[in-house]
Protein backbone atom coordinates (compact mmCIF):
# COMPACT_ATOMS: atom_id res chain seq x y z
CA UNK A 1 0.00 0.00 0.00
CA UNK A 2 1.34 3.66 -0.90
CA UNK A 3 1.72 6.25 1.65
CA UNK A 4 -0.96 8.63 2.25
CA UNK A 5 -0.28 12.16 0.93
CA UNK A 6 -1.65 15.15 3.15
CA UNK A 7 -2.20 17.48 0.01
CA UNK A 8 -5.97 17.77 -0.91
CA UNK A 9 -7.22 16.77 -4.38
CA UNK A 10 -9.47 20.13 -4.51
CA UNK A 11 -7.77 22.60 -3.34
CA UNK A 12 -5.42 23.92 -5.94
CA UNK A 13 -8.81 25.31 -7.49
CA UNK A 14 -10.00 25.12 -11.11
CA UNK A 15 -8.00 24.61 -14.26
CA UNK A 16 -8.66 27.50 -16.34
CA UNK A 17 -7.30 29.04 -19.86
CA UNK A 18 -5.93 32.43 -19.75
CA UNK A 19 -8.70 33.62 -21.94
CA UNK A 20 -11.45 32.14 -19.47
CA UNK A 21 -9.87 34.17 -16.48
CA UNK A 22 -10.33 37.36 -18.63
CA UNK A 23 -13.58 38.86 -17.01
CA UNK A 24 -16.50 40.57 -19.19
CA UNK A 25 -15.28 44.67 -19.49
CA UNK A 26 -11.97 43.89 -18.90
CA UNK A 27 -8.93 43.94 -21.73
CA UNK A 28 -6.39 40.49 -22.37
CA UNK A 29 -4.68 40.22 -19.37
CA UNK A 30 -1.42 42.68 -19.94
CA UNK A 31 1.27 43.73 -17.51
CA UNK A 32 0.42 46.87 -15.29
CA UNK A 33 2.66 49.31 -15.64
CA UNK A 34 4.11 50.73 -11.95
CA UNK A 35 1.46 53.60 -11.45
CA UNK A 36 0.98 55.83 -8.24
CA UNK A 37 -2.49 54.64 -6.73
CA UNK A 38 -5.32 57.21 -7.54
CA UNK A 39 -8.38 57.51 -5.59
CA UNK A 40 -10.99 55.01 -6.89
CA UNK A 41 -12.92 55.15 -10.00
CA UNK A 42 -16.80 55.08 -9.96
CA UNK A 43 -17.83 52.50 -11.53
CA UNK A 44 -17.15 51.36 -15.02
CA UNK A 45 -21.12 50.19 -15.76
CA UNK A 46 -23.86 52.63 -15.93
CA UNK A 47 -26.79 51.48 -13.93
CA UNK A 48 -29.52 50.43 -16.75
CA UNK A 49 -33.05 50.60 -16.22
CA UNK A 50 -34.39 47.18 -15.62
CA UNK A 51 -37.06 46.93 -17.88
CA UNK A 52 -34.29 47.73 -20.78
CA UNK A 53 -31.56 44.56 -18.90
CA UNK A 54 -34.57 42.30 -18.39
CA UNK A 55 -37.45 42.58 -20.98
CA UNK A 56 -38.18 39.13 -20.43
CA UNK A 57 -39.49 39.02 -16.56
CA UNK A 58 -42.22 41.32 -16.97
CA UNK A 59 -43.50 38.69 -19.21
CA UNK A 60 -42.95 35.91 -17.19
CA UNK A 61 -43.86 37.68 -14.22
CA UNK A 62 -47.42 38.22 -16.36
CA UNK A 63 -47.87 34.69 -17.11
CA UNK A 64 -47.03 33.38 -13.10
CA UNK A 65 -50.09 35.95 -12.36
CA UNK A 66 -52.44 34.71 -14.56
CA UNK A 67 -51.59 31.26 -13.61
CA UNK A 68 -51.96 32.13 -10.35
CA UNK A 69 -55.25 33.44 -10.37
CA UNK A 70 -56.85 30.73 -12.46
CA UNK A 71 -55.52 28.59 -9.72
CA UNK A 72 -57.17 30.91 -6.93
CA UNK A 73 -60.59 30.52 -9.08
CA UNK A 74 -60.68 26.86 -9.22
CA UNK A 75 -60.14 26.39 -5.83
CA UNK A 76 -62.98 28.96 -4.78
CA UNK A 77 -64.82 27.62 -6.98
CA UNK A 78 -64.65 23.86 -6.10
CA UNK A 79 -64.88 25.11 -2.32
CA UNK A 80 -68.45 26.26 -2.99
CA UNK A 81 -68.78 23.16 -5.45
CA UNK A 82 -67.78 20.24 -3.13
CA UNK A 83 -69.06 22.02 0.08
Amino acid sequence: MGKKSRRRRGATGPRLSAAQLVQPGEQAAAPAPAVVPQAPKPSARAPRDLKEEYPYVVADLKRIAIIAAVMLALMIGLAFLLV
